[in-house]
């Protein structure tokens, strides 16, 4: 790849993530009552994060419904006996799932909500208590959990590497939290006792100093990304010719902008979101929709399937340009510009859609990605000495920098144009 072509693609991918949405850190929440041999208790996980695992939501209505949820018991109660870890005397307890329900908080945020029950057969004396859920698309995730027993309530923050721990046999209560973390934790989990659980959730966020305030790719959004590409497959199948048509186009911009996402959030974090990021590429798989990640551009990119089979069914159809337009940027941006017949025939395929769509919004940029091309067979036939081909090129290349300029004015595109060309004039100016 030139160093102008990686330049735009750059330039281009920082454009495209204009938008960056913060939001609150994955937290879940659980209660539980130590008896004389039970433990019984709520856990309450986010909604989208469990949905996104164990698929919940079978009809694609972006709701989890109370019968969906009893139809996934078979999924939802294996995952929840996995990830709590109950013991008591040093022997596991194995946890009983109950009752499955959504619950809203305040703010109308939903959670899974599940009843949990474990009787040791015996009386209780040293009990320990670690969850480690969600690990799978957070590392990191903790769980706000009040555990009661002989009327005394402990606030404990569950996470992957803590365990909470009580003797409940003795007649004094000896320290409840035995904890992997520094002191400074459990001083701030006293100093926050009693109030809500998001000010504890802040709090810890505070100290952690960790959290970013521009969250790029969520669990949340990939869940709904997923499950629009799954009904937009389903909808390819039925309907009239049109409708499928534009189920398949539609499918494509999601897989487009789902790559988009992905670049953005390695751009942004590196691959801190490593199990998010492992989660798309194998749920688009699933769905026959190809993102791989490129190891010489170091950019996740969409096969563009979409978008050809739409072409082929609609080759005059309302999205026939976007999609053409598409499919010659991800040839551009892939290409390394060393392919003297490849550069030809992307040159020609940018003419054509030029004259064919003199009107489209993109034109600027595409008219950009042909002066690249000229500028690059210009490089070509210069090193192989080939004097009148590169003479061509150079001229072709002027020329499109200034048509560029002319017909844009005020654009980025405009700019970025003038710039270049003072740039390959200085490049091409004669030595003396």
């Amino acid at each position: 790849m030139t160093p102008v072509r990686a330049a735009l693609l750059s330039v281009c991918l920082a454009l495209g993530g204009a938008s960056l949405a913060a939001h609150p850190s994955s937290v879940s929440y659980a209660r539980f009552t130590i008896g004389v041999r039970t433990i019984e208790g709520v856990v309450r996980l986010p909604m989208d994060d469990v949905d996104l695992l164990l698929r919940l939501d079978r009809d694609l209505d972006g709701h989890v419904s109370p019968a969906e949820l009893e139809t996934a018991r078979d999924r939802v109660s294996p995952y929840l006996v996995k990830h709590l870890h109950l013991s008591a005397d040093e022997a596991d307890l194995v946890p009983s799932i109950g009752a499955l329900t959504v619950w809203r908080d305040a703010g109308g945020f939903e959670y899974l909500e599940a009843s949990v029950a474990s009787d040791a057969g015996r009386s209780l004396r040293l009990v320990s208590i670690r969850s480690d859920f969600l690990v799978d698309l957070y590392p990191g995730h903790s769980t706000q959990a009040d555990i009661a027993a002989a009327g005394r309530t402990d606030r404990f923050v569950l996470r992957a590497g803590a365990v909470y721990q009580r003797r409940v046999a003795e007649p004094r209560w000896r320290t409840p939290a035995l904890a992997v973390g520094a002191a400074a934790i459990l001083a701030l989990l006293w100093f926050v006792r009693g109030r809500r659980p998001l000010a504890l959730a802040a709090a810890l966020v505070l100290v952690a100093g960790a959290a970013r305030a521009d969250v790029i790719m969520t669990a949340a959004g990939l869940n709904a990304t997923l499950k629009t590409m799954e009904r937009l497959t389903q909808e390819m199948s039925r309907g009239s010719d049109a409708q499928r048509a534009d189920a398949t186009f539609q499918l494509g911009v999601q897989a487009d902008a789902l790559a988009t996402l992905m670049n953005e959030e390695v751009a942004s974090h590196g691959m801190e979101q490593r199990e998010l990021l492992d989660l798309a590429l194998s749920r688009t798989k699933e769905l026959v929709v190809a993102i791989a990640y490129n190891r010489d551009k170091k950019k996740f990119f969409y096969d563009g399937a979409a978008f050809r089979q739409y072409l082929k069914a609609a080759p005059r159809g309302a999205h026939a340009a976007d999609a053409e337009f598409t499919l010659i940027a991800y040839q551009f941006y892939q290409s390394d510009g060393g392919d003297v017949q490849r550069l030809l025939a992307a040159a020609a395929a940018k003419k054509s859609f030029l004259a064919r769509y003199p009107a489209f919004k993109a034109d600027a940029e595409l008219s950009l990605y042909l002066a690249i091309d000229y500028r690059d067979l210009y490089l070509h036939h210069r090193d192989g000495g080939e004097t009148a081909a590169a003479e061509k090129y150079r001229l072709l290349t002027r020329a499109e920098y200034q048509r560029i300029a002319r017909r844009y004015p005020g654009t980025e595109q405009a700019s970025t144009a003038r710039q270049l060309l003072r740039r390959f004039d200085e490049e091409t100016r004669p030595r003396p």
